[in-house]
């Protein structure tokens, strides 16, 4: 049902036009929230843009006068107080005056629309009249955002407002006119807040995508610049995805090791067929648990040589803490290698010689030195049987000579038993560990306790190893231990022989323990044992506390079985 059309008092139409006025003059004005994300108006952009212009991009070069003319010169030179210009207008440079140029449908074309479309309203009476003013309320929200478009839906409740008023009085409703204004006003309202809103969202996912766009062209841009550093880098470098795979590979690698198109499956593949279910396992459980790794590895080389390489590796951490993947850095170990093997074979041939001049001496002093010693001293006896005729000085010293010569020849025989006990190679092991043990609490006093099964003979290398390895244990509990006791158990069995020495002294010190389980050595003793196992194959175990020390030797038996 169409609305019954009224005139609309001057007085009326006077106070929707200073309404008008006024709050256009508003949504112009400043105000605390006006610089809020996403609420840019007119006057705020025109403001921007003035200091955009009057800011100069370039400076200016210094103003240049002209040379003076001679009546000048002569004024100069004939004024007594010249006049002195102050630094700041000497420094001041007239700028270009620039007039802002004022965009007129941006600052007032929501009133327009508004305005015409409450007009249109009342001259052609139409009854869904909120339904059109909804038009000039949205145009006003889009082109000027959440403040004009807020002028404008009270601008159109406004205008309602008075268009719905009872003839002859102002702000008077009907019920149902009273509804209708009601409902306007909160779909006017209600356009402006949803407008505003998805303005924001759509901002916010723009900046988002911007940001996801220059965060991406951040990180392109430095691996490319990384990529570029570690091709000239000395050393071999390699980066990998968040599953572990490796996709790059520096310039050194590809010398080393050609990986081709396909470098992670290359760099699995020409691993040693011994390491690779062993480095492959680890770099899995690494990447699985993001923790750092070093391990080495034999590669194979275009040549067919197997390069030794040390690999270490740190997970890639963004700054928001997101894991990327992995970076790592390899050095090529081969010749180190070598130089180890080297090394570890010279010493082996050390050790051989001086076991063969330690039998040698031992030979010799019992051969030569320990049987002159013995005629020496049956010729002091002959001596000894007619020596009535001699004074008792002289028999004094005879019998002294006697005494010195039977101690001699007793440090001769156990100097040389103690180079290379002769029963080591006559009898075994067995024999000579229990000659040893005997002797070694004769002269120390320490008691020895031998626990050992039937072992049979073993490989005269592996013999002569454990009996080097219990002189120089038990010499270190005579030392340094202060034991009252010491225990030898031997061990045979179809894979292995396992010796252990334990004594009851007061162990080894903290420190050096600490220095000692870390690979270190604190003196000769320790190094010798190890050096002697490692030749065959074997190890060395150091256990102490303050109840004693515990040394265990095991060595393979089955390479030699």
């Amino acid at each position: 049902m169409e609305r019954e059309r009224t005139a609309i008092p001057v007085v009326h139409i006077r106070f929707a036009g200073h309404a008008g006025w006024l709050i256009s003059t508003l949504s112009r004005a400043e105000w605390p929230w006006s610089r809020l994300p996403g609420t840019a108006t007119p006057l705020l952009r025109l403001k921007e843009r003035i200091e955009d212009v009057a800011q100069p991009t370039t400076a200016l070069p210094p103003a240049t006068k002209p040379p003076p003319r001679p009546a000048e010169v002569v004024e100069k030179k004939t004024q007594h107080h010249p006049k002195v210009e102050s630094p700041a207008a000497s420094r001041s440079v007239e700028r270009p005056q620039v007039l802002p140029q004022v965009d007129f449908w941006a600052n007032y074309g929501w009133l327009i629309t508004t305005s015409a479309a409450m007009i249109g309203c009342y001259l052609f009476n139409l009854s869904n009249a909120g339904a059109f003013l909804l038009l000039g309320v949205v145009h006003s929200a889009f082109v000027g955002g959440w403040r004009t478009g807020v002028a404008s839906a009270a601008l159109s409740t406004l205008f309602s407002a008075i268009f719905l008023s009872v003839p002859d009085q102002l702000f008077h409703y009907t019920s149902q006119d009273a509804r209708s204004l009601v409902g306007i006003s909160l779909a006017a309202f209600g356009c402006v807040f949803v407008i505003q809103y998805l303005r924001r969202r759509e901002s916010a996912a723009a900046e988002s995508e911007a940001l996801n766009i220059r965060s991406s062209d951040i990180q392109s841009e430095s691996e490319r610049l990384f990529h570029k550093m570690a091709d000239v880098a000395p050393v071999l470098l390699w980066m990998a995805d968040a599953e572990g795979k490796r996709y790059f590979f520096n310039q050194r690698w590809q010398e080393l090791v050609p990986l081709g198109d396909s470098p992670d499956r290359e760099w699995r593949r020409s691993l040693h067929p011994d390491d690779s279910s062993y480095v492959l396992n680890r770099y899995a459980h690494a990447v699985k648990s993001g923790e750092r790794f070093d391990f080495e590895y034999r590669m194979l080389s275009p040549s067919g040589e197997w390069c030794w390489i040390q690999d270490a590796g740190a997970p890639r951490i963004t700054e928001s803490g997101e894991y990327v993947g992995y970076i790592g850095c390899c050095v090529n170990r081969t010749e180190r290698k070598r130089v180890e093997a080297a090394l570890h074979q010279l010493s082996g041939r050390l050790l051989e010689l001086q076991d063969d001049e330690r039998r040698r001496i031992s030979r010799e002093l019992h051969d030569t030195t320990a049987q002159n010693l013995a005629v020496l001293s049956m010729n002091l006896c002959t001596v000894k049987e007619s020596a009535k005729v001699l004074s008792t000085k002289t028999q004094q010293a005879l019998s002294e000579s006697l005494e010195l010569t039977e101690q001699c020849s007793q440090e001769i025989r156990t100097l040389s038993y103690l180079l290379h006990p002769p029963l080591l190679d006559e009898l075994g092991l067995a024999s000579a560990l229990r000659g040893y043990a005997t002797g070694y609490t004769r002269r120390t006093g320490i008691a020895v306790e031998l626990k050992m099964d039937d072992i049979g003979r073993l490989p005269l290398d592996l013999e002569t190893t454990l009996f080097r390895i219990l002189q120089e244990a038990l010499t270190n509990v005579h030392r340094h231990s202060g034991s009252t006791q010491a225990e030898i158990r031997i061990v045979r069995d179809p894979k292995e022989v396992r010796m252990t020495i334990s004594d009851a002294g007061r162990g080894v010190p903290a420190q050096a323990l600490e220095v000692i389980e870390g690979g270190g050595n604190v003196g000769v003793g320790i190094a010798g044992m190890r050096e002697r196992a490692h030749q065959l194959g074997g190890q060395i175990k150091l256990g102490s506390s303050d109840r004693g020390t515990t040394i265990t030797a095991i060595l393979p038996l089955k390479e030699r079985n």
